[in-house]
């Protein structure tokens, strides 16, 4: 749960240990499908915005790919909801 409310606290999801995968890809959806947020390498983390907006309160679905020496690994999946 992220609570983007600027109070400095739970602002933004953070994702602890992705760093050490520069090249994973994070991509979050709303319940329709729709791709809100991507990013290679996660260097900017999800604010809950889209284009600059805020999205509504709601419960977003999340694909994290990881990228190792073997290759990519299966992916990882779940859900994150923004609380205003």
């Amino acid at each position: 749960t992220i609570t983007p409310n600027g109070d400095g606290i739970n602002d933004v999801w953070e994702i602890s240990g992705i760093g050490d995968y520069p090249s994973c890809e994070v991509v979050i959806y709303d319940r329709w499908g729709q791709k809100v947020f991507n990013d290679t390498g996660y260097r900017t983390p999800f604010d809950g915005t889209r284009n600059g907006k805020e999205l509504p309160v709601a419960t977003y679905y999340w694909y994290i790919a990881l990228t190792q020496l073997q290759g990519r690994s299966a992916p990882y999946t779940g859900s994150l909801t923004i609380i205003r």
